[in-house]
């Protein structure tokens, strides 16, 4: 190998970089301490936003009244890690910050405290009132650390 080339300073930087974002130790960039979680709605009287749904095609078809008097729904928020799952929370169908927050500090940060006390990372999607004023102040004041 005497008549290889040495790689030039730029070359060298570029492949470091490159191992550190592969082989990266920081809590942010290693998935053994993300915490991801997301909810769910069903329709308690029909499909709930799919184009089918499952029924048992054995049994003859009920004639029911739909959507009348509304017959409600059901909207359950979990999340889950490396280190296991969060409790299931019902929740009540239209949430507003102040129910998200209350969500955060009774399902996710008990979880988060007790399997990675500071260290975790909570993911979560874009929804309104993830990103509120009210719920990245409550955030911040909890130092809870977040993906982008």
């Amino acid at each position: 190998m005497d008549d290889t080339l040495s790689l030039s300073a730029d070359r060298l930087v570029k492949e470091e970089w490159t191992w550190a974002r592969i082989f990266n130790t920081d809590a942010a960039g290693s998935w053994d301490s993300i915490i991801f979680s997301d909810e769910k709605k069903w329709n308690l009287d029909g499909p709930d936003g799919f184009q089918t749904y499952w029924w048992d095609i054995h049994r003859p078809l009920r004639q029911t009244k739909r959507r009348q008097a509304g017959s409600g729904s059901v909207v359950v928020w979990a999340g889950f890690s490396a280190a296991g799952k969060t409790k299931l929370a019902v929740l009540y169908v239209k949430q507003n910050s102040d129910d998200y927050v209350y969500t955060m500090s009774e399902y996710l940060l008990p979880f988060a405290h007790l399997h990675y006390d500071t260290d975790s990372v909570y993911q979560q999607d874009g929804a309104s009132i993830h990103r509120s004023k009210r719920t990245m102040a409550f955030s911040e004041e909890q130092d809870v650390r977040m993906l982008p």
